[in-house]
């Protein structure tokens, strides 16, 4: 869930389906906050006829709509969704707002404190969902999404409870390519319940979430096995990138790795303009938060404004690097051996390795260890002459691209155990052709 009122994070919200701490009067909050065991001595509710949801809906002066649900009057907030590429508003998602009759703010304890059975959950979850429904068209024009959350417990027994989500979608003439249901991964325990429920929304045209990655016992094998279509990073994730220098690289990997999985990504909790451009500078294709847009009962957010060019990590910025390197490609042109060709970079604090391939990618010199770099943590996996060149992106372009240095993304340097980036260029060696390279780390990676 997004960031909400009071700039809750969203762990203030809920945890796993139960109930946390909560917000104070009159706050939106998301619906999976209701989420409460079953008695486990009540029946399963049959499905419930969309004319007994319909009946609890009316509109006040405005034109809203309104719900009424066991004492409580149920409004629409919305919070925008941005694309961070463009900064445009791509979709909102619909959260409630729960009020007593005298316009008393009511929190979800207060009100769900005794529980709510299956039946009544599965009631609120469908009221709420045709509510947002009603409310957002009466906003929209015919474009943008609608982020709609749904009850763990309501996944979990989605066959008991029938097509209800397909029927208020086409009651209202609805295109379900236009709304995304949202499943809180950590919610559903058991993966052929959640796979089963994905499968469900996706049949009825809609995109589905997986929200709050991140949190809990998150899988990245049952996320690859769901093909889901977007995935919500819990704020966490982007808490921990902006207090550590290797998480944002963890981030980046994640958000790629998503990418792979062909799926788009949207870091939840945004609350600063740091902190948007870290979630764009880290990959994420969408972003949600409170410095963006609060929840409000109208649609929109204020313009993204610029976040500057994205950012290159330290590495790709500064050319020095490609300058030391294309040097030590000319000496060797000019027939100088290659320990006194690379000899000023052996001396530079973060230099790892160089070495020398041939054009078929196998290392053929020794690995010449910087001066600075201190003894190899895993010595055993130290490439040797022999070994199949590791970055072998790099390698392919550089020999594609003769004469102009070129640049790995950070992996990691196996001997060392560190983070790096491997520079490439071709230079020949005592009259072979062949690509000459060295290992940079990353300066907060260095080995003691």
């Amino acid at each position: 869930m997004a960031a909400l009122q009071r700039r809750q994070r969203p762990s203030d919200i809920k945890s796993r389906g139960r109930l946390q701490r909560l917000p104070r009067r009159g706050a939106c909050v998301p619906r999976s906050v209701y989420h409460c065991e079953p008695d486990p001595m009540s029946n399963h509710s049959a499905p419930l006829p969309l004319a007994h949801l319909e009946a609890q809906l009316g509109r006040v002066q405005d034109g809203a709509w309104q719900a009424q649900f066991r004492g409580l009057r149920l409004s629409s907030v919305f919070q925008a969704v941005v694309a961070l590429g463009s900064g445009r508003v791509v979709g909102h998602e619909g959260l409630v707002r729960l009020e007593y009759a005298d316009g008393r703010g009511a929190t979800p304890f207060r009100f769900f404190s005794g529980g709510l059975d299956e039946a009544g959950l599965t009631q609120l979850d469908a009221l709420c969902r045709l509510l947002h429904l009603r409310n957002f068209q009466r906003l929209a024009a015919d474009e943008g999404w609608l982020f709609l959350n749904v009850s763990p417990l309501v996944v979990a027994g989605h066959r008991r409870h029938g097509d209800l989500l397909g029927q208020i979608v086409a009651s209202a003439g609805f295109d379900p390519s236009r709304l995304v249901v949202e499943i809180a991964e950590s919610g559903v325990q058991d993966g052929d319940t959640l796979a089963a429920a994905v499968a469900h929304y996706r049949q009825l045209g809609c995109l589905v979430a997986i929200d709050d990655y991140g949190v809990g016992l998150s899988s990245l094998t049952r996320l690859w096995s769901l093909g889901v279509d977007i995935v919500k990073l819990d704020r966490e994730l982007l808490l921990a990138a902006r207090a550590h220098r290797e998480a944002q690289r963890l981030l980046s990997g994640l958000v790629e790795f998503l990418h792979d999985c062909g799926t788009l990504v949207l870091m939840e909790g945004v609350e600063s303009h740091d902190e948007a451009q870290l979630a764009r500078d880290a990959g994420c294709d969408l972003a949600q938060g409170f410095w963006l847009a609060p929840p409000a009962p109208l649609l929109g957010a204020a313009p993204l404004g610029a976040l500057g060019p994205q950012r290159l990590p330290d590495w790709a910025a500064a050319g020095v690097w490609q300058a030391w390197l294309a040097e030590a490609a000319g000496r060797l042109a000019v027939g100088a051996a290659l320990q006194e060709a690379v000899a000023p970079l052996l001396d530079a604090a973060a230099l790892l390795r160089c070495y020398w391939v041939d054009c078929a990618g196998v290392q053929r010199s020794d690995s010449l260890l910087g001066r600075q770099a201190g003894r190899p943590r895993f010595a055993p996996l130290l490439d040797r002459p022999g070994s199949e060149v590791s970055e072998r992106g790099v390698f392919t372009r550089a020999v594609a691209d003769p004469d102009a240095v070129q640049c790995s993304r950070v992996h990691l340097q196996r001997g060392f155990g560190v983070a790096c980036v491997t520079l490439a260029v071709t230079a020949p060696l005592a009259g072979q052709p062949g690509v000459l390279c060295c290992e940079v780390a990353l300066q907060e990676d260095m080995p003691a």
